[in-house]
């Protein structure tokens, strides 16, 4: 019985010791984690923002895929919200700033003693978007006592995080090259007037020089109080594969003919019969898509106009989304 009193002593006297230490240790903490991201920041931002993204890319998702979330109508932005239940416990977590494409403020609640606030910095970088990931409190004396027994908050909170950047980036690059190529067959297009500005250059600098001559045509239309009647165009003259050089206008639709004087001239697209196909995607994948159009167009029972001049309109382009999956062309070759 004296060897099982002592024990119980010594018992007692290591709860007392563990308990003062935890007491006078540090509770405050906070963790952060980067990573480069091959990304516009506007692409990044926007997938951390809204709650709904976070089941493609969370780290929990992947540990326990037994969670269950729940959302409210908002999930994106200040007052946004959601919660979760898993093998692990349940939570919450809501938005309570955020400055557009610059910084997001999170306060995470996992039902115990305390409310750790998350935050998410985004920096933009010559390779892309550097997004940094922190989450910083104060643990209580229970939480303290049982991060002692597992190596402490830091240590297992960094890999969860690493992983989840990782994650995060894969689901960004993947989302970043969906394209799609849908043909819809014969339509009527109406034609019309523009303003342009044509140029022959190598096949490669197609999209550098669009990005000169387009302002061109914009200014020109500004200074002279002209109103564009619909999205910018680009007609196609020549295209030379075998000797790598293309001819073509940068257009602008206007409502009526304009006499002008400058190097930006008036042209008119008659009405016409033609083949229209919906690309949506970034542009390097255009080659494909005009490719797809022909083949559909054969494949369809319809013949190109010989020596006719197809065009295409960029009704979603890079000055409306950063993000090059939602951009939308719409392609149409003239037929017979």
């Amino acid at each position: 019985m004296k060897y099982l009193k002592y024990l119980g002593f010594l018992l007692l006297a290591v709860v007392i010791i563990l308990s003062i230490y935890v007491a006078v240790s540090e509770g405050n903490y906070n963790i952060k984690r980067s990573r480069v991201i091959k990304a516009p920041v506007e692409v990044v931002f926007e997938n951390v923002n809204d709650f709904k993204n976070w089941e493609n890319w969370s780290p929990w998702f992947e540990m326990d895929p037994t969670i269950v979330t729940s959302y409210p109508d908002t999930t994106s932005g200040v007052g946004s919200s959601y919660s979760w239940k898993g093998k692990d416990g349940s939570g919450s977590m809501k938005t309570i700033s955020a400055i557009p494409n610059k910084e997001i403020m999170q306060q995470v609640d996992f039902n115990s003693d305390s409310k750790p606030e998350v935050y998410w910095n985004f920096t933009k970088v010559d390779l892309g978007t550097e997004v940094t990931w922190g989450m910083r409190g104060k643990n209580s004396f229970g939480e303290k006592f049982y991060w002692l027994f597992k190596g402490g908050i830091e240590k297992n909170t960094i890999p969860i995080y690493d992983r989840g950047l990782e994650l995060l980036e894969q689901y960004i690059l993947t989302e970043l090259e969906k394209h799609s190529f849908e043909s819809l067959g014969a339509v009527d297009y109406g034609g019309g007037y523009y303003l342009y500005q044509t140029t022959s250059c190598k096949i490669e600098d197609i999209e550098k020089k669009m990005s000169e001559m387009f302002p061109i045509v914009i200014k020109f239309m500004s200074d002279n109080s002209i109103e564009s009647s619909g999205k910018p165009f680009t007609l196609n003259h020549k295209w030379d594969e075998q000797n790598n050089t293309a001819m073509f206008s940068a257009c602008i639709p206007i409502k009526e003919r304009v006499i002008t004087t400058d190097d930006v001239l008036t042209g008119y697209l008659k009405p016409q019969k033609t083949f229209k196909t919906i690309f949506k995607g970034d542009y390097k994948f255009a080659n494909e898509a005009w490719e797809t159009a022909y083949n559909q167009l054969v494949a369809q029972g319809f013949t190109e106009i010989p020596g006719a001049e197809p065009f295409e309109f960029y009704v979603v382009g890079p000055k409306d989304s950063r993000n090059p999956a939602k951009w939308v062309t719409e392609i149409y070759i003239p037929i017979k």
